[in-house]
């Protein structure tokens, strides 16, 4: 057998340097220790992780320790064993790292991925570091403090040449169960190394654990999340559950919003985000896991559509907001974006708000259409059922299969083309009685983004106004007629049976 490869991965200064951030909590074992941190409670100090997340097919075997140096970075070594079988060797690194050395491998360098060519020669390390931030660059998602360091995961592939095949496995992309006390969580895309806490909720489907970094967010706080996650698994009858969900809450300092990673079930979102706001970042990013449809380009906008609709959706089901604060949020100024093409998008922003508010009343017009026995989550189930890329056609098809009729002329206006959504009226409106009834609080209908709140005149506005003006105008000048003829009718019929009356008392 011949001798193992040694592959420390060293990433300084992924996290901010954690000299520079004030510590919070109890201090946590750093490498000055002498020690790596373990990702298991169960393991030895030094976690070696045999195995990858995933390969084509059977070859070099890794293990993978990762640990906080004395200057607080984070570290990543990978040993590759058992290379008997392998023909050729090599890696891939993606994203900022830089190679420092890398003895027995050839390096070449282009358009930001580093390949790393072994040459047969006897065992080696490799390190690499990327710059620690400075205050231009610090706080995208990326934090850290003396007891632990969150960030994504750097990306490195293993791939090899065996008979005439050649493998690849992904010795960082392998998720680690988080327990109680365990000193580094490791997703697929993210981590916190050190001090952390996890919040974990059993479902009918699986697990949700929501992993916190010491001091980030207080467990009061960390449960009503978890249970306002748990309650949307319930609510979001899409399809795609069973896999568990890894959910991290990043520190205040990093951006704004959050990020997922739909194909792994992961996401991450800033601790300062509220529950109680009709942008419901949590739920939004949650409904980025149970996306598992493949989208062509003009359907690009329907992944943060879903999103955007459905946070706010789930969020007013849960009673976290009202539905006026639902209302106001989806609502908008009109957008003249083509929803199909990207390049007619006057910023990133279009998908949430033009898209959000096109979902909105096409899942309104479902529920009419199919007097409430289907909606918007029937499509969504098919997309994500959906056998291949799913283009413009195919989701029009889904929603023509979903109410039993196309909508074709609608969508190409809206989706396909470029005119706004706004309230809906003429061939697009809600039955007018039913909006009437919806403007004075009755019936349960779901109304469109921007109407319920006002009140009648909410509801019928804008073109609605003028045909309302107009109906009751007409209705006016012919109950006056109307009217007369009735009294006329009445009189005539009270003076005839006292002509009979007269004719008889003559007849006597």
């Amino acid at each position: 057998m011949r001798a193992a490869v040694s592959i420390p991965i060293f990433l300084i200064g992924v996290f901010v340097a954690a000299a520079t951030l004030a510590p919070v909590g109890t201090a946590a074992p750093t490498a000055a220790d002498g020690d790596a941190l373990p990702l298991n409670p169960d393991s030895s100090p030094a976690l070696e992780r045999p195995g990858s997340a995933a390969s084509d097919a059977a070859g070099p075997e890794t293990e993978v320790t990762v640990r906080r140096t004395a200057g607080g970075a984070v570290a990543y070594d990978v040993r590759v064993t058992d290379r008997t079988d392998s023909d050729r060797l090599w890696i891939v690194l993606r994203g900022p790292a830089t190679v420092l050395s890398a003895p027995g491998f050839d390096r070449t360098t282009d358009d930001g991925t580093t390949r790393l060519v072994w040459t047969g020669e006897s065992s080696e390390e490799i390190a690499l570091t990327v710059a620690v931030p400075d205050a231009a660059t610090a706080g995208d998602e990326r934090a850290a403090t003396a007891d632990w360091a969150f960030g994504p995961v750097p990306f490195v592939e293993l791939q090899w040449a065996a008979d005439g095949s050649v493998g690849r496995s992904w010795p960082l992309a392998e998720r680690r169960a988080p327990d109680a006390g365990t000193a580094a969580v490791l997703g697929d895309r993210y981590a916190v190394v050190g001090e952390s806490d996890t919040t974990r909720r059993t479902t009918p489907n699986g697990r949700i654990d929501l992993v916190v970094p010491s001091g980030v967010m207080s467990d009061a706080r960390a449960d009503r999340v978890a249970d306002a996650l748990v309650q949307a698994e319930r609510n979001l009858d899409v399809g795609d559950r069973g896999d568990d969900v890894l959910a991290f809450a990043a520190p205040e300092s990093v951006r704004w919003g959050g990020e997922s990673v739909p194909v792994r079930d992961e996401f991450w979102v800033n601790a300062g985000s509220r529950l109680d706001d009709a942008e419901a970042v949590w739920l939004h990013e949650y409904v980025h896991t149970r996306q598992s449809f493949v989208l062509a380009d003009d359907m690009a906008w329907f992944r943060e559509a879903s999103a955007e609709y459905y946070a706010a959706s789930l969020a007013r089901e849960q009673g976290l907001v009202d539905r006026a604060a639902m209302e106001r949020h989806l609502d908008g100024d009109p957008s003249t974006a083509t929803l199909t093409d990207p390049d007619s998008w006057a910023g990133e922003t279009v998908p949430q708000r033009k898209g959000g508010r096109a979902l909105a009343v096409l899942d309104r017009r479902i529920r009419e259409r199919t007097y409430g026995h289907r909606s918007l989550d029937d499509v969504f189930r098919r997309l994500n059922r959906h056998d291949g890329v799913v283009t413009y056609a195919v989701f029009a098809q889904a929603v023509a299969e979903v109410t039993g009729e196309p909508h074709d002329d609608w969508l190409d206006r809206h989706v396909n083309g470029s005119a706004p959504v706004a309230d809906q009226y003429g061939p697009d409106a809600r039955p007018l009685g039913a909006a009437l009834l919806g403007g004075f609080g009755l019936g349960d209908a779901p109304t469109e983004p921007g109407v319920g709140a006002g009140g009648i005149f909410a509801t019928v506005r804008g073109a609605g106004v003028a045909f309302f003006s107009i109906a009751t105008g007409f209705s006016v000048v012919a109950a006056v007629p109307l009217y007369g003829a009735l009294r006329r009718l009445q009189r005539r019929e009270r003076r005839e049976p006292e002509r009979g009356l007269d004719h008889a008392v003559r007849a006597r």
